[in-house]
């Protein structure tokens, strides 16, 4: 069980024919575990609604809104979920992971599904190459146009796909999971949209709570998924493409890895207005080049109609062959009847052979007499006649030499044993402090991307109660109060810096983004106009930091990126954007564990080659002051 989320439940626990066994994905909207379905004997991914805006888990296990004002839209979104587990308890297809069954307890609502077992996209992405194969990736396009085709057929739309959000089953199937119809109807009700979006794979219709989504909407998501398979990254946020637009088509950039048809389909699926990008998939399957997968290929089945009888357990994912009465028995062919003799014939041929290579030892095993076990005798080899030697004089005799003894075996060399030793006990709370970096790196990518949609709102040219402030080379278009930038907003200053999202008394508070004159970026929380709390800071090319910021400087755990030649990778505790204490640093394919001192390595550690070669060693201010050969 993941021990990063408290809010999940504990390994073993039970609902009532399952018992969970592990975390395998969570977010703002809801947990989900794997887990043993006892009366099956299979497994199944349960998920478990516990929107973390609205509720908490309590010391009973129970999940209950954070307070009075929550309830109503707790219980009003757990009805939701609800609704989306029975609209897709009814599909049966090759590409959407099957319902199984839904319920309530402990508080709260629970999805079962059939338990994919395989790798998501997400995590195939993240390996080294960071991008698919050619033809994973068109396995993976048609599979996005036949799972979207089936669930648009119904009326309904996925609204969150993300790489996540795709499990490539052993079999190379891609499977759509997690839909997030409830999240959206969630968002609206509340105004709020945490949870409800990925920024990098979200058209900017979904930016606006009460934009106009359809069919086009997942397009968007599904070509931006394909895109990062392609590139080895996502398309740059819909909300960076306001105004000037940085997208580079695919087939510019790909050009001669993919068809120019292949390609120019993804493209034209990544326009950033809805009316410009296909309006079903059908459409969009046409710019491919080939047609929607047919009944005979992937069935959509949908349960509870006129004549169809509903299975238990997981969905069949095989077009089954029509029922056939036969007329008369069936014949068995004439090789079926054949196949007895044949066998028979083999196992005498082969007791024969056996029979005639084994004879002496069958005999004697079955003889009254027992055979005796003849014992090899070592062979003594003939001593040669002595060779007859020329008389010689008698000799004189000489005193015997004296050998000198042997030097002693050199001593252990105690220094070397106690350099290792040190180095071994520094890497391990640099490795300890390596987990919470990265963790604290994924929550501040996550505020980064809560901010962005923040900014993006505030830049909505239908933003209400808007007003335009001039002062001093200062321009503010957003919301105002008393005279004073209050609410959402955007801010340009003649330097070419852009500030964006909510303001209080003048400056930015709570969460937003700002683009210097130099081009740096910055994603997160705000305090009092500086940067401070979780984000996100990068320089395009340069570097990038992810943590705890204070004052637009990492302070606290955090994760930083050196983006040049060699790529350098520093995790653990920064003060004033440097490293400092226990933390890991990868330098190209070597890492090294240890102490840091203003951002260097200083005092013992370990560096792991590419090869899994470890070397022990001191260094100070940087450089190596004695190393282990």
């Amino acid at each position: 069980m993941s021990s990063d989320n408290v809010q999940a439940l504990t390994p073993g626990t039970r609902l009532g024919d399952y018992r969970l066994d592990a975390v395998i994905g969570h977010g703002g909207f809801g947990i989900t575990y794997r887990a043993f379905d006892t009366q099956l004997a299979k497994f199944v991914a349960i998920k478990e609604y516990l929107p973390v805006e609205f509720a908490v888990r309590g010391g009973d296990g129970n999940v209950v809104p954070r307070g009075a004002r929550f309830a109503e839209d707790f219980a009003w979104g757990r009805e939701r979920f609800l609704d989306e587990a029975r609209a897709l308890a009814r599909f049966r297809h090759l590409h959407i992971v099957p319902v199984l069954r839904y319920f309530e307890a402990n508080g709260t609502a629970y999805t079962v599904m059939e338990f994919e077992d395989g790798k998501s996209v997400g995590e195939l992405l993240r390996q080294p190459e960071g991008r698919l194969a050619t033809d994973d990736v068109q396995r993976l396009a048609d599979g996005l146009i036949g799972g979207l085709s089936a669930v648009h057929a119904q009326g309904f739309l996925h609204r969150d796909i993300k790489p996540s959000n795709i499990i490539i089953r052993r079999d190379g199937i891609p499977v759509l999971i997690d839909f997030g119809a409830a999240r959206q109807a969630m968002g609206e009700r509340s105004r709020t949209l945490t949870g409800v979006l990925t920024p990098q794979y979200a058209p900017i219709e979904q930016y606006a709570l009460d934009g106009n989504q359809g069919p086009w909407s997942d397009i968007y998501s599904a070509a931006a998924v394909l895109h990062h398979a392609i590139a080895g990254q996502p398309p740059p946020d819909a909300a960076a493409r306001v105004g000037t637009d940085p997208y580079r088509p695919l087939s510019i950039t790909q050009a001669g890895r993919f068809e120019s048809a292949f390609l120019g389909a993804i493209d034209r699926a990544l326009a950033f207005v809805p009316t410009d990008r296909p309006q079903t998939v059908e459409e969009w399957a046409t710019l491919f080049g080939r047609s929607i997968a047919r009944v005979a290929d992937a069935p959509t089945q949908r349960l509870g109609s006129a004549g169809a009888t509903p299975r238990l357990g997981g969905a069949r994912r095989e077009a089954e062959p029509p029922e056939v009465a036969p007329s008369e028995p069936p014949r068995r062919s004439w090789r079926r009847r054949m196949r007895p003799w044949v066998v028979i014939l083999l196992i005498v041929i082969a007791g024969t052979v056996l029979e005639r290579r084994f004879r002496p030892e069958l005999q004697a095993l079955f003889s009254s007499t027992p055979r005796p076990v003849e014992v090899a005798q070592p062979v003594t080899p003939p001593v040669p006649a002595p060779t007859p030697q020329p008389s010689q004089p008698t000799p004189t005799p000489t005193p015997p030499v004296t050998r000198p003894a042997p030097a002693p075996a050199p001593a252990p060399d105690t220094s070397k044993q106690a350099l290792i030793d040190q180095a071994a006990r520094a890497a391990v709370p640099a490795k300890a402090v390596l987990e919470r970096a990265d963790e604290a790196a994924r929550a501040a990518r996550a505020m980064a991307g809560e901010a962005r949609i923040v900014a993006a709102r505030a830049a909505r040219p239908d933003l209400p109660n808007a007003e335009r402030l001039s002062n001093d080379g200062v321009s503010y278009v957003g919301q105002v109060s008393d005279g004073k930038r209050q609410g959402l907003g955007v801010v340009e200053l003649s330097n070419g810096e852009r500030q964006a999202g909510d303001f209080q008394d003048d400056r930015l508070n709570g969460l937003g983004t700002v683009r210097f004159a130099d081009d740096t970026r910055y994603a997160g929380q705000w305090r009092d106009g500086q940067a401070s709390g979780l984000g996100s800071r990068e320089k395009p090319g340069v570097d990038r930091a992810e943590g705890n910021f204070v004052a637009g400087r990492l302070e606290g755990l955090g994760v930083r990126r050196t983006l040049g030649e060699p790529a350098t990778v520093q995790s653990g505790e920064f003060r004033a954007d440097l490293l400092e204490g226990p933390g890991v640093e990868t330098v190209g394919d070597q890492r090294y564990e240890g102490g840091f001192r203003g951002g260097k390595r200083n005092g013992y550690g370990q560096v792991t080659s590419a090869d899994g070669k470890v070397q022990s060693g001191r260094w100070e201010d940087g450089k190596s002051v004695e190393t282990t050969p």
